[in-house]
């Protein structure tokens, strides 16, 4: 923990948490703050809330003159770049003509100009407003934090823009541009997003469009140049290692890129970051004025044609730290506030055993035991695109009976991927199949901008509104490819086929989202109002023998809640055989694999992570009974901290024990440490917690297992405690932490 201290924020503005002579950290401490925008000298605005601020000039254009955080005391900044880019019928223009006389080596302030570029788009106007919630969400639904706020605090700044005197294109003289600057109270985080109008006739199609450019000091780059559709997947290499981490809130067709400035050539020696965030294909959307200006899709054309394009958002968010597990819970912070919905967390058996009185069976148990989501799984004779009147009442039948015990229930349903000619789900029918760009040939997936889309959206919420389903599992959602189809609803062509698919199937989640729906989704969908994606499993490790398994799997948790909070992703058990393991992967008969069984339950309650109990029943016998309420009984009671942070202890190699701390300054519960013995050797050592998120100073209660009275610790200057552990071959152990302060 060297170090931390010359990370946090110093601030005129503390939670009632603190004396007036410590320092804040946002990561601890309530930060108050709002959101300004304020005029400072002539022609420039501010938009701060404490932590970090973005300074814009208005004359004699508009443009980024700092990016600054209060965080180091420094600025991010070290070139001015245009604001955006966009490109309109094979013509590309900057947003924002600012230009300087400062050389992009480094930003020398002292003797500085300004000139404008004459063909950009210039500055018109800017106006501010309060951040708008994408989709619906309400706080504490499904056992979520009740102090999130939705939409999040903050302050968007949305900055319009004219086009140039001289235009490439006659068409382009009715666009206008508008840039918006969203920052949020608390956490030193903005989004960026672009948005295009055209009260033109001809049509004008967007061929790409840069949403973010930024020269940045170096510290706030990654050690390695790259373009990465998805950061969190490089942890290890480049984005983490900058203090600027970078995202975008779609799941395909967007690039954060970091390269060298283009202009570095002309400054030999000078390291000269760069970064843009763009399209990777597309978006290829076509605009035309219509007379339904409140219509943000327009479908007069044969093909959707837009009068009002709104890009994906950049998020930017200045960690002031390379530091791997801060800028893990940096992320995990931003993640709480932008897709809060991600904190659900129902307990979900994924059944197998589906006819009426198997659902009754398992309902049955799963209230016992304290279960809460039913879900119709995979593999089974459930069938959600059946819209039998007799089916539909069979199973909403079943739905009521379950409500009646407090369960809710889901189905899973193969949405999209290989949904198409010889695909694996079944043919959605050739008429909305993928068209294959390069050999013209039907694909194996359905096209999602094709009349599939409003079929299965119509399916899922005649689920939700007859049957009274709560959940969807949709497995093969949209997963970025092009169809070069000329004839589905939709979309044109193969150009702006990414665009369309991606945003309807966006959509398409935040359509059933306005019901409470709660999704699991192996993709990225968290901004349009997905709550779960598989936690970076490969599925044929559930085949393999149970401890195995096991073994294998909490190191991939370990792993990837550096990625993800522990809600956000879910695991696997499979009670009865799932890909070919047979009965040594197999959990069932479930009395005869009883520590297996415990071991599963505890890690993945423990983690905080939902598993998908997937199998006949829950337990066969009153032992298995007893085990399973134990372990869910101990999560509902410490809940609110299981589904908190983790900050990492030891990574399990199964050669001695491993740990995790989930850690909440916020609330009572503190911490909690999972220790896990899988050898088969007696462990005796000192476990050295470190105790720094928790927010405790001076003195943390540990209550081994919840038994009272608590061990009082003193802790060291690094903010870690050293607890006394003595552990039995493979089990398992736990601490409850308090503050003592």
């Amino acid at each position: 923990m060297a170090g931390l201290l010359s990370m946090v924020v110093v601030l005129g503005c503390f939670s009632n948490q603190l004396s007036a002579s410590e320092p804040a950290d946002w990561l601890l401490d309530t930060i108050t703050t709002e959101v300004t925008l304020t005029n400072e000298g002539e022609g420039d605005i501010v938009l701060s809330n404490g932590l970090i601020s973005r300074s814009f000039l208005l004359s004699p254009d508009f443009g980024t003159v700092d990016f600054y955080s209060f965080g180091t005391d420094a600025s991010i900044l070290r070139a001015i770049s245009p604001e955006a880019v966009v490109t309109l019928d094979g013509e590309d223009y900057n947003v924002g003509g600012l230009l300087s006389s400062v050389q992009p080596d480094y930003f020398n302030r002292t003797d500085i100009s300004y000139q404008v570029d004459p063909t950009a788009f210039h500055y018109v106007s800017h106006t501010t407003s309060q951040p708008v919630a994408p989709f619906h969400w309400e706080p504490g639904l499904r056992h979520s934090p009740r102090y999130s706020q939705w939409p999040p605090q903050g302050l968007t700044l949305q900055v319009q823009f004219g086009p140039p005197a001289i235009v490439k294109r006659p068409e382009h003289a009715n666009v206008i541009v508008i840039i918006s600057y969203e920052m949020y109270v608390g956490i030193p985080l903005m989004s960026k997003w672009v948005s295009v109008l055209y009260s033109g006739i001809s049509p004008v199609r967007i061929d790409s469009c840069v949403v973010e450019l930024l020269a940045t000091q170096k510290p706030y780059a990654p050690s390695v140049f790259d373009a990465y559709p998805f950061p969190w997947e490089h942890d290890n290499n480049a984005p983490t290692s900058s203090w600027l981490y970078v995202e975008t809130t779609i799941a395909h067709d967007s690039a954060v890129e970091w390269s060298q400035d283009p202009r570095a050539q002309f400054f030999p020696g000078s390291d000269q970051p760069y970064l843009t965030v763009y399209y990777s294909s597309g978006p290829g959307v076509f605009m035309a004025g219509n007379s339904q200006v409140g219509r943000s899709r327009v479908r007069d054309f044969p093909q959707p044609t837009l009068i009002e394009f709104d890009s994906f958002k950049t998020l930017l968010l200045v960690t002031d730290s390379s530091d791997r597990e801060r800028v893990s819970l940096s992320r995990a912070r931003m993640t709480r506030l932008l897709t809060p919905q991600t904190q659900e967390n129902p307990i979900f058996f994924h059944a197998t055993n589906i006819t009426s009185d198997g659902f009754r069976a398992s309902i049955d148990q799963m209230a016992s035991v304290g279960f809460e989501m039913f879900i119709f799984s995979f593999g089974t004779s459930f069938q959600l695109e059946n819209m039998s009147p007799a089916y539909l009442q069979q199973i909403a039948a079943d739905v009521q009976y379950a409500a009646g015990h407090g369960i809710e229930v889901g189905g899973y349903d193969l949405v999209c991927l290989e949904r198409g000619q010889g695909g694996y789900g079944g043919n959605v029918g050739p008429q909305w199949d993928v068209v294959d760009p390069t050999s013209g040939s039907l694909g194996l997936d359905a096209c999602f901008a094709s009349g599939w889309e409003d079929k299965i959206t119509n399916i899922f919420l005649t689920w939700v509104q007859q049957v009274n389903l709560t959940m969807f599992e949709t497995d093969g959602p949209y997963g970025g490819g092009p169809c070069s189809s000329h004839n589905h609803t939709h979309h044109w062509d193969v150009e702006d086929s990414v665009y369309w698919q991606t945003r309807l199937q966006g959509e398409f989640f935040m359509t059933l989202k306005e019901h409470n729906v709660f999704f699991n989704q192996p993709d990225w969908y968290f901004h349009q109002g997905g709550n779960k994606v598989a936690m970076g499993y490969n599925e044929d490790q559930y085949s393999l023998p149970r401890w195995q398994d096991l073994s294998i799997s909490r190191q991939g948790m370990y792993d990837d809640t550096y990625h993800f909070i522990p809600t956000q992703g879910w695991m696997f058990v499979p009670l009865i055989d799932y890909h070919g393991g047979f009965a040594p992967a197999a959990f069932e008969p479930l009395s005869q694999h009883l520590l297996e069984y415990e071991w599963a339950l505890a890690q993945y309650l423990g983690y905080g992570v939902a598993a998908c109990y997937r199998g006949n029943e829950l337990y066969d016998a009153p032992v298995t009974q007893a085990l399973v309420k134990k372990w869910v009984d101990f999560f509902k009671q410490y809940r609110d901290i299981l589904i908190s942070d983790i900050v990492h202890v030891r990574r399990p190699d199964m050669q001695d024990y491993d740990c995790i701390l989930h850690v909440n300054p916020r609330i009572n519960n503190r911490g909690l440490a999972m220790v896990f013995n899988p050898t088969g050797s007696t462990l005796s050592w000192n476990l050295t917690l470190p105790l720094y998120y928790t927010g405790i100073s001076n003195k943390a209660q540990v209550f081994q297992e919840g038994n009272s009275p608590p061990t009082v610790f003193s802790l060291d200057r690094d903010y870690s405690i050293s607890i006394p552990v003595k552990m039995t071959p493979t089990s398992i152990t736990w601490f409850l932490i308090w503050s003592g302060d």
